[in-house]
């Protein structure tokens, strides 16, 4: 073979291996076929370009308010005591949106610790965390990465996590008589609001705190996928969203999963998905099929919040409950799926709080931990190696050493 015929097939087998590369471990971009295929034969997409808003609200500060009309006996948007939904939209960099998805605990029979009504979610003020620009620390500001992304800003009020789809009866509820567990309806709504209002992003991130965190890591990024396609660079950031169970509560998984019937959009493929299993399988799922997405999640080891609602009694307990099962996701896809696990401390959440600028684990402020998930291989490392050495994705996984709490 002539040495320029030599080099030129060099130079194709390089570029074509480096283009699989950014494409993902198996050399596709975004959603493989069979598991397209798999979550439209589940449902999970019926709702997606059902619901237009009844009315959308200039509310100031660049923010619209866009209201749905309710629908108690049908479907639709709703809240779970059969109030009104309403989500809010923000433009910013139209290449690039954040979809974020508000929490505020859960309902189930028996179990009613959930935020009720939409209109007390309002877009936060003054603004905190990831809704400031930055942040001042000693000599200058603490930047944040996501402040000129345009928004879809989604109240959560469906008590079911954002995967719930069913109304049910019970007396027994303080708010009336029937629970609308419409979190699939929600969330689909939000979905079509952000592609209507921001068809052209090309760098989506969904995210969401609590309640909101557990949405935005189990349908929501299926709902993106089939709503802007597979181009889009994805990112997922599920800010202290346990989504593993405790399964010793028995009762509490088997009233959640009856009361919410979130299982029927678990696709066919996904063969350890199951209501009464862990949660974190479908998060498994998706990474095994869809081959760009990245995903990030933040959580203390001593979280009382969601120690009360899984009915872990100790610190240890739900460490280790945490830390195995999103371990096990981070061993399959180092590259992809990372924690930041913060130790001695019982707080919950962190992206609406001082602590997305302040709060460190082993060093490093979670605002710059996400903005190297956000922005992999450049200018991260390039400053720690002043600016020698290979392009290198700076995004590392940490789980600090276990700190009792006080």
């Amino acid at each position: 073979m002539k040495p320029t015929l030599r080099i030129f097939l060099l130079v194709v087998f390089i570029a074509g291996t480096g283009a699989a590369q950014a494409g993902g471990e198996k050399g596709n971009v975004g959603l493989n076929a069979d598991a397209r295929d798999a979550l439209s034969l589940s449902g999970m997409d019926r709702y997606l370009g059902r619901f237009s808003p009844a009315a959308s609200t200039d509310i100031g500060e660049g923010w619209t308010k866009h209201t749905y009309a309710p629908n108690h006996s049908g479907d639709g948007p709703l809240c779970i005591a059969g109030t009104p939904y309403s989500i809010f939209t923000r433009a910013g960099d139209p290449d690039k949106l954040l979809i974020f998805m508000q929490g505020g605990g859960a309902c189930w029979q028996g179990f009613y610790f959930c935020n009720i009504l939409s209109e007390d979610q309002e877009p936060p003020a003054p603004p905190v965390g990831i809704w400031s620009e930055s942040s001042d620390f000693n000599n200058g500001p603490l930047q944040n990465p996501l402040a000129d992304y345009s928004v879809v800003y989604m109240p959560y009020c469906d008590g079911s996590v954002f995967t719930g789809d069913s109304d049910i009866i019970d007396p027994l509820f303080p708010f009336g008589p029937v629970r609308f567990h419409r979190g699939l309806e929600n969330a689909s709504a939000g979905i079509d609001m952000a592609k209507a209002s921001f068809p052209g992003a090309r760098r989506i991130v969904v995210a969401g705190s609590s309640a909101g965190g557990v949405g935005a890591a189990s349908f929501a990024p299926f709902l993106i996928r089939i709503a802007f396609g597979d181009t889009q660079q994805l990112s997922v950031i599920n800010d202290a969203g346990p989504v593993a169970v405790n399964l010793n509560d028995v009762a509490g998984i088997t009233a959640r999963a009856s009361d919410w019937q979130f299982d029927q959009y678990f696709p066919a493929s996904c063969t350890n998905c199951s209501a009464l299993g862990q949660q974190t399988e479908l998060i498994r799922w998706r990474l095994d099929n869809d081959s760009t997405i990245r995903e990030a999640f933040y959580s203390t080891d001593g979280d009382a919040t969601d120690r009360f609602f899984l009915q872990v009694p100790t610190q240890e307990l739900y460490r280790d409950l945490i830390v195995t099962e999103h371990s096990q996701i981070n061993a399959a896809h180092r590259q992809r799926y990372k924690v930041f696990i913060r130790s001695g401390d019982d707080s919950h959440t962190a992206l609406q709080t001082p602590l997305f600028y302040f709060g460190e684990a082993d060093g490093v402020p979670l605002y710059k931990w996400l903005e190297d998930m956000l922005r992999p291989g450049t200018r991260a490392y390039r400053e720690k190696t002043n600016g020698i050495g290979p392009r290198k994705d700076a995004w590392i996984n940490i789980v600090e050493n276990l700190v009792p709490l006080p």
